[in-house]
């Protein structure tokens, strides 16, 4: 099994608490759909020029990161929310690149998790 961060832990904890083992799997089976999808979607914006809805897009996935323990990828969901709601053009554009490098390293424990190879 993929090593959890450890800053994930309560939240996974908090969330097996409620619904046990077989709920978080189908929550990570669920964000990890929703995510992807999400992510093509922003980076397609993000090329577009759309800001606001890069912004957006970061938002949706704000929230649902950090209820799972990805707390780097919601944070960097976070900035670029951010950025993009301030007309930051740059510096979200340079969170779209951080947001897809977050999910990319939280991914393998996220499958794990999700009961995926």
């Amino acid at each position: 099994m993929t090593q959890v961060p450890d800053d994930a832990k309560p939240a996974l904890d908090m969330l097996r608490s409620v619904g046990g083992d077989d709920m978080l799997a189908m929550m990570m089976q669920t964000f990890l759909q929703f995510a992807e999808e999400r992510l093509s979607k922003m980076v397609e914006e993000a090329n577009l020029g759309n800001i606001n809805e890069v912004a957006s897009i970061a938002h949706s996935l704000k929230s649902s990161a950090r209820q799972l323990g990805a707390l780097a990828l919601g944070e960097a969901c976070g900035v670029t929310e951010s950025a993009g709601k301030a007309g930051k053009t740059e510096l979200a554009l340079e969170g779209v690149g951080a947001i897809q490098r977050e999910f990319a390293a939280a991914k393998p424990w996220l499958k794990s998790l999700a009961g995926e190879s």
